[in-house]
């Protein structure tokens, strides 16, 4: 990206470059399942409205699946994946799990 194209961009935290309709701001690339996936999790804003989560997923081979996430629907998506932490670190060392 040139610095350039970031300043016509008139929303600052945009990391889009050139002409755009999307503004989104990268956050994390986060590999998966062995690295068969790439998990890329992002703060979007399409066509001008509200802004919201993307998660995008990228398998090594295959196409791409982009999934928007309003605010609300990200903070449940918080909470699960962070319980679903929890209980894994509380069952470890069990023959439960």
């Amino acid at each position: 990206m040139i610095a350039a194209d970031r300043v016509d961009c008139p929303v600052k935290w945009c990391d889009e470059a050139g002409a755009h309709t999307i503004h989104r701001h990268y956050l994390e690339s986060i590999p998966a399942d062995s690295g068969r996936w790439m998990l890329g999790v992002n703060v979007v804003r399409p066509h001008s409205s509200t802004t919201g989560v993307e998660l995008t997923t990228v398998p090594r081979h295959g196409r791409s699946t982009v999934v928007r996430l309003g605010t609300r629907e990200a903070e449940l998506l918080h909470e699960a994946i962070r319980e679903a932490v929890e209980r894994i670190h509380r069952r470890a060392g069990r023959d439960d799990l």
